[in-house]
């Protein structure tokens, strides 16, 4: 309650302070004559940031890189032989079946080759 108090009173005594000085002679030391504000004593400066960031709201613009030409080299093709492996014979193709090399065919409907093998 003090502290408020204190503000009021301060605030006060300011205003009356100001109104008790605005009737004293005027101060022509602190204010430049109208001839020397025209010459360029004073100038006038845009503010930057507000013109900038109606163009760009959202930051400086992005920064583009153009990738220099890089030579193209074709990949390097290595021709390596192709070989073909057979499917792995099974443990066992099963009753009435056997293995004819490539894959399990039905003895009954195909008469296995019983001779010597090659």
């Amino acid at each position: 309650m003090r502290h408020g108090l204190i503000a009021v009173v301060a605030s006060i005594a300011g205003l009356i302070f100001a109104a008790a000085s605005s009737h004293a002679a005027p101060r022509t030391a602190l204010t430049a004559p109208a001839a020397t504000v025209e010459g360029g004593l004073v100038q006038k400066v845009q503010i930057f940031p507000r013109r900038y960031y109606r163009q760009y709201p959202y930051g400086a613009p992005p920064v583009v890189v153009v990738p220099q030409a890089v030579p193209v080299v074709p990949p390097v093709v290595v021709e390596e032989p192709v070989i073909v492996v057979p499917p792995p014979r099974p443990a066992s193709c099963g009753e009435y079946r056997y293995w004819n090399g490539q894959y399990c065919v039905d003895a009954r409907y195909n008469t296995p080759y019983l001779g010597p093998r090659s």
